[in-house]
């Protein structure tokens, strides 16, 4: 190549990429996006072993997360006596819209929306979400801890956000997450679905898990519970003398105890707030124990030390239905859990 052309080879503009063309659903042809999280299931044999896991009983009310293109919704809709679903875009509901009413079905309610911000129905007895992220799970925890339990949930997950799911106290993946999960439910995990049965292929593989609520629900108040479980598992491999020495969360719970001395007409301590803290753990003999490798009757027992001397990990002001923060589910790795297909946010509401 002569110089000249060289150095206009250098000038011309680096040609760009064309973009990929969307897989098309094989049943539907719409057009699907792995960008926005759309790996649909469409095996047969998994959908159906997915629904049977579910045993769902003809009384029951159903509610589904991401219906798709109602692959699974259809094998829900003979078995349940209500079917509930949301999806966040409005061509998947309406393509299982017409495949209900197609099929002849009437016992279907669909919504476009966003899972984390659509109400979920008042009263429903078997949760059969495709694809779930933690904030839907903590959402079903509350119920539990509402006195508003549901039957059984079926839950399709990234495999390694299974894994730390089901893990236990002192092991690698124990988390907040994990924790109130053995708090509130039984979880067993029931298997494995490969990538090539979704389209597109995900890069990752699913498992399967069932949750079932443990009856009777704790006596514990789950934003109080999780709140004091949020703060020790920031730093869950720092001894608990550590953890509670930070002046930001020294400073939270002085406020909230200061407001509860308040409302309740007590006297504050004369001691040092940061002794105070330090008091209950010592009182407790658990100044060294780490809180990714205490068990449920532990943390309890602490909770409720730390309570009757005024100090709660939960603002007074706090909602029931506080947002849950994702950033300390997980911690010390880049994992990532699975996300919901899309992301716009909806007021509707079940009846």
């Amino acid at each position: 190549m002569s110089r000249s052309c060289l150095r206009a080879s250098r000038l011309l503009p680096l040609r760009k990429p064309t973009p990929r063309a969307p897989k098309l659903h094989p049943a539907s042809g719409l057009p699907l996006s792995r960008a926005r999280g759309q790996h649909l299931l469409h095996n047969k044999g998994v959908i159906h072993r997915f629904v049977e896991a579910a045993d769902i009983r003809s009384s029951d009310a159903v509610y589904e997360v991401g219906c798709g293109t109602g692959e699974v919704t259809m094998e829900l809709l003979p078995r349940a006596r209500k079917v509930y679903t949301v999806d966040l875009e409005s061509r998947m509901v309406e393509e299982t819209k017409s495949r209900a009413q197609s099929a002849g079905f009437q016992n279907m309610e669909a919504r476009v929306g966003d899972a984390l911000r659509v109400e979920m129905p008042h009263r429903f007895d078997v949760c059969v979400p495709y694809k779930i992220s933690a904030p839907i799970i903590f959402r079903l925890l509350r119920r539990i801890s509402e006195g508003r339990p549901w039957r059984s949930a079926v839950l399709m997950l990234q495999r390694e956000f299974a894994e730390r799911l089901l893990s236990d106290p002192g092991e690698k993946g124990f988390s907040r997450l994990a924790l109130n999960v053995r708090l509130f439910a039984k979880a067993v995990r029931l298997f494995d679905v490969k990538a090539g049965s979704f389209v597109p292929a995900p890069e990752i593989h699913s498992t399967v898990i069932r949750l079932e609520p443990r009856i009777p629900a704790p006596e514990v108040d789950f934003n109080e519970w999780d709140a004091m479980i949020r703060v020790i598992f920031l730093r869950r491999r720092k001894t608990l003398r550590a953890s509670l020495k930070k002046l930001s969360t020294l400073s939270m719970l002085e406020q909230n105890y200061k407001m509860w001395c308040s409302l309740s007409g007590n006297k504050p301590s004369a001691v040092p707030f940061p002794e105070l803290v330090r008091s209950v753990l010592n009182d407790e003999a658990m100044l060294r124990e780490r809180a990714f490798s205490m068990d449920l009757d532990d943390l309890h027992l602490l909770l409720k030390a730390f309570n009757r001397r005024g100090i709660h990990f939960a603002s007074v002001h706090q909602g029931a239905s506080g947002a849950d923060d994702m950033e300390d589910l997980f911690d010390e790795g880049s994992f990532s859990p699975p996300l919901l297909q899309g992301g716009f946010g909806s007021n509707n509401q079940y009846p």
